[in-house]
């Protein structure tokens, strides 16, 4: 074991450090090349030292610079950055690049080779009734914008207009809910896809009382 004294990277005061074997370390703490404070106090002081200032290229605000080349105060600023000054960071060239060389076909091939071997991907005819279920609820929340804006505002079970039912609260017997109008067990046992149950031409406006209806008419039947 070894006692050396060395100057304390902050204040300067000889501090002893107990090394087992004269190293690199030793080196490289003589050489200046790595650092050694007294205490926790003189690190922390050193380090706010160090640091400086500088100006954001995106935003302009000033912002702690930790290394020389930190240009961004933020990861959005430097998205936002790129995004904006394209031609600053070659994207151009390179997105010309990628289309010139990649095959999208055997790209898309090989995406789906890959998800299915990792279980990424459920074929739909083999699918637990479960799996489709929760597809099917994804997807109906997914498409269901789209449908507002196209819906015409009438029941298509019993015709009345119900557009402004959607003030009342959603748990309202009257409010108006997006219907499958054949049933998602049906398209199950017909082995339809979960995309096919939720196209547009299977989705309707109702209300939730009519919803209900039909469901408890199906159990009974």
């Amino acid at each position: 074991m070894y006692t050396l004294y060395f100057p304390c990277t902050y204040c300067k005061k000889e501090h002893p450090k107990v090394l087992p074997n004269k190293t690199s370390a030793v080196l490289r703490i003589t050489n200046g090349e790595k650092n050694i404070f007294c205490n926790l106090d003189c690190r922390k002081l050193w380090h706010e030292q160090q640091r400086r200032t500088a100006t954001c290229l995106n935003c302009e605000k000033e912002f702690w610079q930790e290394h020389k080349t930190k240009k961004f105060c933020s990861r959005e600023c430097y998205g936002d950055h790129m995004k904006n000054n394209p031609a600053d960071y070659n994207l151009p060239t390179k997105a010309g690049h990628m289309h010139q060389t990649m095959d999208k076909q055997a790209a898309i091939a090989k995406m789906l080779i890959t998800k299915q071997e990792r279980g990424q991907m459920i074929e739909w005819n083999n699918a637990e009734w479960k799996q489709y279920w929760r597809r099917c609820n994804h997807l109906t929340r997914k498409i269901r914008s789209q449908m507002l804006e196209s819906w015409d505002g009438f029941d298509y079970i019993d015709g009345e207009y119900i557009k402004d039912n959607l003030k009342l609260h959603f748990l309202d017997r009257n409010y108006p809910s997006l219907d499958h109008i054949k049933s998602r067990s049906q398209c199950f046992k017909e082995g339809l896809s979960p995309y096919e149950a939720t196209s547009p031409e299977n989705l309707a406006w109702t209300k939730r009382v009519n919803n209900s209806k039909k469901y408890n008419k199906k159990l009974g039947s």
